[in-house]
């Protein structure tokens, strides 16, 4: 058996880092796709952390600066596709976890580093810088709050530009879609409109997942704009797609789907005030969307909207409590929205009520005064 020996500097950090994030040594070992044993072995000493490909790797997958790992800072080494790749998948992986913080500062990292190594027009490096902005553009919609999502837009124009010099009708789709969707989060319906039924009519040879996804989205627009038929039309479309794609294969990432599809009809009829529709959707959704945290918390601020919306007020609220306080740990602050609606609603009836009130109120008194 190897003597113990002081840990490297990037053992040291790695034990931080984890200790840090409250992770386990098989957490953080999983992040990183090593063996648990490896990464005991790195924090205890038993193994020294040297070799330069791999620290620059884990620096990539934790968006940290190579400088923590021990890394001078003069040092690039250019991102094969490849590589990219794992990174972003890596940053999915902890979206599907609720832990959105740590993805935001892999992919804004990598992000920002491809920015400025890759100065070829090689089909694969352009097509891996576009996915990366695919997954920068969502990660940041769902840790930000409405009014923040410019930010998000930004990465969807620049994935837009590839797209269109690559000729992807697939990436085109997803970038109009999602611009769409920020517009739609910023109140700008007319905008939003045009984005979504652009990337709809115009990117034929796009995916049935990304087909599918931008009329999922385009169909939550036509319900804000009172649109019905089209919001019920749009949906069905979006229904039959779901079922026609392998989802281990998805241009999605797995964030379209039937479950997702059942989802925004239940968020659909819940602002409709049809409450029993929208719980028979979401009961739907809960059967198949995956049992994690962050679909979970998705499925809670439906029904609580579904509930204030059908004057089941208590329960409700109830439920929007409890969401807020989920939602504030694991900064998915997207979700945030909701609750806000939800609170806005509650003032609505409050001024309702204290109108409706008065002219009782009034009655009251001048009959209690006669009656003295």
């Amino acid at each position: 058996m190897q003597n113990k020996g002081l840990p490297s500097l990037a053992g040291q950090f790695l034990k931080s880092y984890r200790e840090k994030k409250h992770l386990t040594q098989e957490q953080l070992a999983a992040d990183l796709h090593v063996e648990p044993r490896t990464l005991r072995a790195w924090e205890n000493g038993e193994r020294q952390l040297t070799n330069i490909n791999e620290l620059y790797r884990i620096a990539d997958l934790l968006g940290v600066e190579p400088e923590q790992l021990g890394l001078a800072n003069s040092l690039v080494i250019p991102r094969t596709p490849e590589q990219i790749e794992e990174i972003i998948g890596h940053t999915w992986s902890l979206v599907d976890q609720s832990r959105l913080r740590e993805a935001r500062m892999v992919i804004e990292r990598l992000a920002h580093n491809l920015r400025s190594q890759i100065t070829t027009e090689d089909p694969a490096l352009l097509r891996s810088l576009a996915h990366t902005y695919h997954s920068a553009g969502y990660v940041i919609s769902e840790a930000t709050q409405a009014h923040e999502s410019f930010e998000a837009i930004l990465y969807y124009q620049q994935m837009e530009t590839i797209a269109r010099l690559l000729k992807d009708d697939t990436l085109l789709n997803i970038s109009l879609t999602y611009q769409g969707d920020m517009y739609r989060r910023l109140g700008n319906l007319e905008k939003a409109i045009t984005y979504l039924e652009a990337a709809r009519d115009t990117t034929p040879q796009a995916d049935k997942a990304a087909l599918g996804n931008g009329l999922q989205i385009l169909a939550r627009a036509y319900i804000r704009t009172g649109e019905l038929g089209s919001f019920e039309y749009t949906m069905r479309q979006t229904e039959a797609l779901a079922h026609e794609f392998d989802p281990a294969a998805s241009s999605t990432r797995g964030h379209y789907g039937s479950g997702t599809v059942y989802e925004e009809y239940g968020r659909g009829y819940a602002d409709l005030g049809q409450t029993a529709k929208a719980m028979e959707y979401l009961d739907k959704a809960q059967e198949d969307l995956p049992p994690n945290e962050f679909w979970g918390l998705l499925l809670l601020t439906s029904r609580a909207v579904a509930l204030v919306k059908g004057n089941e007020i208590q329960s409700g609220v109830e439920l929007a409590v409890e969401a807020t306080e989920k939602i504030k740990q694991l900064g998915i602050l997207r979700y945030l929205d909701r609750i806000h609606l939800i609170n806005k609603h509650l003032e609505h009836l409050e001024k309702q009520i204290g109108t409706l009130r008065k002219p009782l109120q009034e009655a009251l008194y001048i009959n209690h005064a006669v009656d003295y």
